[in-house]
């Protein structure tokens, strides 16, 4: 659980030091491949595996992807010779793309970690979630969250016992 929002921030930590690089324009970006950065290494080596029940792990990776594809394009123009003004333009452009990526990870990390707090706290109570009832009226389920009503009680509490249980597991408890 702890490695979703290790790897939320990491990725959106990456994000900006992107957008930094760029608004300094003699400065080289090197970009790794999709596989070998740190939200591809958390995906490749533990995530597809551990969240493969949920059909929005597949997703991600996607997205992640698609992430890469952007920010390549983003990296191109920017460590290109500076012969115009247009390339720094349309570094600026493609940045946007990036950004809509990014935001869709985050998206797609908050949803697999909703999921899994949800799964967790059903198996500890033995009901049986209805995923499709949860996203389809988002609002509803929020509301429902924050009210303390239905099903759904304390995520917060949740996420701590969850943590508490995968310390134990590592017998670091």
């Amino acid at each position: 659980m702890i490695d979703i929002t290790i790897a939320r921030m990491t990725h959106v930590e990456w994000e900006y030091q992107l957008e930094l690089a760029l608004q300094k324009r003699n400065l080289v970006i090197n970009m790794r491949p999709y596989n070998e950065c740190e939200l591809g290494v958390w995906l490749y080596s533990k995530a597809l595996k551990m969240y493969q029940e949920i059909p929005d792990i597949e997703l991600l990776e996607r997205e992640h992807k698609l992430f890469h594809i952007a920010a390549e394009k983003v990296v191109k123009w920017h460590n290109a010779p500076k012969i115009s003004p247009r390339y720094d333009a349309q570094a600026q452009i493609d940045f946007e793309e990036v950004r809509q990526k990014s935001k869709e990870i985050i998206y797609l990390l908050t949803m697999l970690e909703f999921k899994m707090l949800i799964k967790y706290q059903h198996e500890s109570s033995g009901q049986v979630v209805d995923f499709k009832g949860l996203i389809k009226n988002p609002l509803k389920t929020l509301n429902n969250m924050i009210k303390g009503k239905g099903n759904i009680h304390n995520v917060s509490q949740t996420s701590l016992d969850m943590l508490k249980d995968d310390l134990t597991r590592k017998g670091l408890k």
